[in-house]
């Protein structure tokens, strides 16, 4: 019943039609005075959330400037570029190689196993009945049934095993006999073997006829033998089952491109060197500045105040925030034991600029360059107090969950941003009721207003008839 009442005053209009008063307005004016609370509570809830929204961008540039140490830490600072240029090699500098010069010598190329059937007159006569075993690097492959199949029948079969070989049939010209002739070829996707190995790691192909069926034998044959990539490198001999080799020269990726002009000769000796690249030393250096900044930037801003700032929305008075501040110029003025000459980010170049920002000193990193490039990478990688280490520690510190100093403070927020909810939720709730309650008391003074206005106006016209009458 209290529910049906509310919702006929609710819609009930009313405008003083009887008393002359302007009910609605007052209505109005009393429901916003009682609306201020809320209006104000909401301001301060929406302040909130702008500082929970700027604690989580910082957060988020320390988790950056975080993976930015940690790269330099694990793919390093220093980089070096190929001087030379080689016909029968080529060469990448990857992260922690060295500048110095090599002499390499290619003698052969790792080559695969290639396998092929006899000829047959086309594509599509079949292969005899059978099975034809495969196996590749230790590993037989279940036998493949030939029965009325044809030659890219026995192909898509071998690829559908899933051998390590590509299979495919070649179509050409037979001139000794002036026809057409089709073949199927199979062969291994990686080249070389491991010498020795035992049963042999390479390709091998087997066919096993059973019964006088039609078709043509395959006459599987082994036309080209694996072999291993021989190579030397100043007077130490390698071999490898990869033209690509990343383990002869310490971070340096040899591509093999040509052996020697004949079988059991020497290749060519070619001199390869590798100098320290600045430019691209700077720019990895860099890339640690541009995140380290973006987190100061965010920082600084989050701090700044001006008379026409509105503190509130601002974490100017956030502790947690003024001490990163600090701890970040930590960072700059770090110093790195156990290394000598280069021990902090300003000995390589990484100089803090009036605004607080870093930049790379071109002088200062071609100094550190000359005489000790390796540093550049110690500095990163030195464990515990190095400055990937030191860095991740202080962004562990202000931003795990549940335990990081910012991101406990960011919970703080947001939970009283939640509680707010609730407050405005039953603060509305109240002002609803107390709007709904006028409605109805002014609903009932009007209808009492019409009912002596009708009073009266009986009682006048009772009067007016027995004047009349008199």
């Amino acid at each position: 019943m209290a529910t049906t009442s509310t919702s006929s005053a609710s819609s009930l209009a009313v405008g003083g039609l009887i008393s002359g008063i302007d009910t609605t307005s007052i209505v109005n004016a009393l429901v916003a005075q009682q609306q201020v609370p809320i209006t104000r509570l909401q301001t301060q809830q929406s302040a909130f959330k702008t500082q929970v929204s700027q604690i989580g961008d910082i957060i988020s540039k320390l988790q950056a400037f975080k993976s930015a140490a940690q790269d330099l830490a694990s793919a390093g600072a220093l980089a070096n570029t190929v001087t030379t240029s080689n016909s029968s090699f080529s060469a990448t500098a990857g992260a922690g190689s060295q500048a110095g010069s090599y002499s390499v010598r290619v003698d052969q190329l790792a080559r695969p196993s290639k396998w092929m059937s006899a000829g047959f007159a086309a594509a599509t006569d079949t292969v005899a009945s059978g099975s034809l075993t495969l196996s590749i690097g230790g590993t037989t492959y279940d036998p493949i049934t030939t029965d009325n199949m044809t030659l890219a029948d026995v192909a898509y079969a071998i690829r559908q095993s899933g051998a390590p070989v590509s299979a495919t049939v070649l179509s050409g010209w037979d001139s000794a006999n002036n026809r057409a002739v089709s073949y199927l070829s199979v062969t291994a996707l990686k080249p070389g073997s491991t010498p020795g190995s035992a049963p042999p790691d390479s390709l091998s192909l087997s066919f096993a006829a059973s019964g006088a069926g039609a078709g043509t034998d395959p006459g599987f044959a082994e036309r080209q033998t694996a072999q291993n990539a021989l190579f030397n490198v100043d007077g130490v001999d390698y071999v490898r089952a990869s033209n690509t080799v990343s383990d002869a020269i310490p971070n340096v990726t040899l591509t093999l491109k040509q052996g020697a002009a004949s079988p059991a000769t020497q290749g060519t000796a070619e001199d390869l060197s590798l100098s320290n690249d600045q430019a691209q030393t700077t720019a990895n250096l860099q890339k640690f500045a541009d995140a380290y900044n973006a987190v100061m930037s965010l920082v600084q801003k989050a701090l700044a105040v001006t008379k026409d700032t509105d503190r509130t929305t601002t974490l100017a008075g956030d502790s947690a925030v003024r001490s990163l501040q600090g701890l970040l110029h930590g960072v700059i003025s770090h110093a790195v034991t156990g290394l000598a000459g280069v021990r902090t980010l300003a000995d390589v170049g990484l100089k803090s600029n009036r605004d607080g920002s870093l930049t790379v000193d071109a002088t200062t990193l071609s100094d550190a360059l000359g005489r000790d490039p390796s540093a550049i990478d110690s500095i990163f990688k030195t464990t515990t107090n190095g400055i990937s280490d030191f860095v991740a520690s202080l962004v562990d510190q202000q931003s795990s969950s549940g335990s990081g100093i910012l991101a406990l403070d960011q919970k703080g927020l947001t939970d009283r941003v939640s509680a707010m909810d609730t407050q405005i939720n039953q603060m509305q709730l109240r002002v609803d009721a107390f709007k709904t309650g006028l409605l109805a008391q002014f609903s009932a003074m009007e209808s009492t207003l019409s009912s002596l206005k009708a009073t009266g106006n009986y009682l006048t016209s009772q009067s007016s008839s027995s004047s009349s009458s008199g």
